[in-house]
């Protein structure tokens, strides 16, 4: 389940409606989708080899042949910064898949971006889910006037209002969403994680603030990140945009948006924190130091885009059961790092499993007080209790600790937004899967498996060292939950919430909906 930005008519409903779904007959069948107007088929197109970002990825990965280079990216305003340096590198294609977009700071800064580019002659295909383009819809037409920039969306809803009628109209089909997230520059260069492209992600907002990762990607991986981006875009479950909005925005005010966004992409530029992006450390280092790279074979993990249409119930057909069959087979020792906890019963006896043949496993997620989505946590309490008998080191993200992620303003808040999973300090996965039935069974996503046993040596060996300084620790005093922090101070209930999170939590506890979550 992602951190969803809702439009205000559905901020109410939503809760109720996988209830009255359920009261309905459920969505175990398969799912009927429209077919898309005809659309010529379009493929990847390779940077030119003698572009700087080419010569960079070719001398970089030269001596390592099938291996696939990985640098984490942790901190909000790097993973800005990392994405503007690759959009000015660009010279033939950038190819984007997300979640979310939103018109908001970033969100126009990269629409200024990708404008800039596309009129120096780079192609962007941008592809992004549907369920919560509302306030950035502009913007997309305003890139997919641009003659080298077409936007497509995925599962689109049929009309641009009334978006909650239509969700419990169709929920069947509406709900089950593309949660990848990828940033392809010239087919050389990719950013797999967690981020969405929103101020949340990049640290500009002055509220909430996600802590993710990214993982800048190079080598022997892109041919399938490619390959995946390609078979998304020419799937029929991908319209695009221009039949399904309104053609008014295609025909007013174009000049004076691409005026506003000159000017906001300046005014943001000319801030502290504009200047500290076109200042980050980071883009040389990646280009000149080789040692901060990861290296190790790779395993692609990605759905297929048919997911959305077949029947739920069962287990994971799926890349997701690849993963967790990675995850459950754990020999020694085992990191997950989640926002959102909810198994299912065949994974997590799995992961009992895993406890009683004696693997050390460490979970993190979000606690009560710093969740986004208490609908989600609910479910998530069932699970704990017995984790913590089978002797699973279970943590929670406090929502008052102050994390240094390089926010814009210093009194926003960080929320778990990372999905992280080291295995046997050997096997690291990094993507857009959430620990929650909503990724194993409705939603796509994507994700990279890399055996690089440096790079999962260092994640668990920072891990153990800093966790119980950066969260809360659960434990078992007479067989109930406890909750520990930094301080030593001992929490009975859970810390940080309010009495309007706990009620909401508890009745969600009581709703048959974790399969929907």
């Amino acid at each position: 389940m992602e951190a969803i930005p809702r439009p205000p008519a559905l901020k109410w409903l939503l809760p109720f409606i996988p209830v009255l779904t359920l009261l309905l007959g459920g969505c175990l069948g398969p799912v009927h989708f429209p077919q898309p107007p005809p659309r010529p088929e379009s493929l990847h197109q390779l940077g030119p080899s003698d572009s700087e970002l080419a010569q960079v990825v070719d001398r970089l990965t030269a001596a390592r042949p099938g291996q696939t280079g990985v640098y984490p990216v942790t901190t909000a305003q790097d993973a800005l910064a990392v994405r503007l340096s690759a959009i000015r590198a660009a010279r033939r294609s950038i190819d984007i898949q997300y979640f979310i977009f939103r018109r908001d700071e970033s969100g126009r800064l990269l629409t200024h971006e990708l404008i800039d580019a596309a009129d120096r002659g780079v192609r962007v295909r941008f592809l992004l889910d549907d369920f919560t383009t509302g306030d950035s819809i502009s913007l997309l037409a305003a890139l997919d006037q641009h003659p080298n920039i077409e936007v497509r969306l995925f599962n689109p809803f049929p009309k641009r209002s009334t978006r909650a009628i239509e969700l419990f109209a169709d929920f069947c089909r509406l709900q089950r969403r593309m949660h990848n997230k990828a940033f392809t520059i010239d087919g050389r260069v990719t950013f797999i994680g967690g981020r969405n492209l929103s101020d949340k992600y990049f640290g500009i907002d002055n509220q909430i603030v996600f802590h993710d990762l990214d993982m800048v990607t190079i080598g022997a991986a892109l041919p399938a990140i490619n390959r995946q981006f390609d078979v998304y875009w020419n799937s029929p479950y991908s319209f695009s945009l221009r039949p399904v909005v309104s053609g008014s925005l295609y025909r007013n005010h174009r000049a004076e948006l691409y005026s506003e966004l000159k000017e906001s992409a300046h005014r943001l530029l000319s801030s502290d924190y504009g200047k500290g992006l076109q200042q980050s450390p980071l883009i040389p280092a990646l280009s000149s130091d080789d040692h901060l790279w990861y290296w190790g074979t790779a395993e692609v993990l990605v759905d297929p885009p048919q997911k959305i249409v077949a029947p739920t119930g069962g287990r994971a057909l799926y890349a997701s059961d690849q993963l967790m069959r990675a995850i459950t087979g754990a020999q020694h020792r085992l990191i997950i790092i989640s926002p959102y906890m909810l198994p299912g019963p065949y994974y997590f006896e799995a992961l009992l499993a895993a406890a009683a043949r004696g693997v050390e496993i460490h979970l993190l997620t979000n606690s009560l007080g710093s969740s986004d989505l208490v609908l989600v946590h609910g479910p998530y309490h069932k699970y704990r209790l017995p984790m913590l008998r089978a002797g699973i080191r279970l943590y929670e993200m406090s929502g008052s600790l102050d994390f240094d992620n390089n926010h814009w303003h210093e009194d926003s808040r960080s929320l778990l937004h990372a999905k992280l999973f080291a295995v046997d300090e050997h096997i690291v996965y990094a993507g857009s899967f959430n620990f929650d039935q909503r990724s194993l069974y409705l939603n796509t996503e994507l994700g990279l498996l890399l055996d690089s046993p440096s790079l999962a040596g260092k994640i668990t060996e920072n891990f153990i060292a800093n966790i119980q300084a950066n969260a809360l620790t659960l434990n078992l005093r007479e067989g109930k939950i406890v909750w520990q922090d930094s301080t030593g101070q001992i929490f009975h209930r859970d810390p940080g919430a309010t009495a309007l999170q706990r009620l909401g939590s508890k009745i969600s506890s009581w709703l048959p909906i974790e399969h929907l979550l």
